[in-house]
């Protein structure tokens, strides 16, 4: 195990388990735009609903992102900002709001199943970034990880 973070985190192995699903999944709607097609959501309220959740997605990355580029520091264990909020608001940006909201905008099953992909792709990834910060920081992570939940950037409250 490696003993210090890198500035990309899980990200690459994320991408390699993900990243042939991902295409497929365009590839398929690119040829058959009406496969998993999802009707029901195809509404003005439900595109209305997707734009906002995209526009909060991406409002939520960006501060994400550049919070981390600002205060990332090997030794330092970031718990402020949108880490106060969740562990890894960057990928929650992306799994709970950006790609579930184009999913929604599209009225595609396909785009939705993206998402899901990634959070599984995510939960198989995540661990050795988690041993990591637990060799590193110890009780004091142990802590954030009790109070903060993983990837959903809601009170904790909520999911017990």
């Amino acid at each position: 195990m490696k003993n210090s973070m890198t500035l990309f985190g899980c990200g690459p192995k994320l991408a390699l388990i993900c990243l042939p699903y991902i295409l497929l999944s365009l590839t398929v709607m690119y040829k058959y735009p009406d496969f998993f097609d999802l009707p029901f959501i195809n509404n003005s309220p439900a595109r209305i609903s997707g734009f906002i959740w995209l526009g909060t997605g991406i409002i939520f990355w960006v501060y994400s992102a550049v919070y981390f580029l600002k205060y990332f520091k090997p030794g330092v264990l970031l718990t402020e900002g949108p880490f106060g909020l969740c562990r890894n608001p960057i990928y929650a940006s992306i799994i709970v709001f950006i790609i579930p909201s184009l999913g929604i905008i599209f009225h595609s099953g396909l785009i939705l199943s993206i998402a899901i992909v990634l959070y599984i792709g995510f939960k198989i990834s995540i661990h050795g970034e988690t041993g990591i910060l637990r060799k590193i920081f110890k009780q004091e992570y142990d802590k954030y990880e009790a109070s903060v939940n993983e990837i959903f950037p809601f009170p904790r409250r909520i999911f017990q």
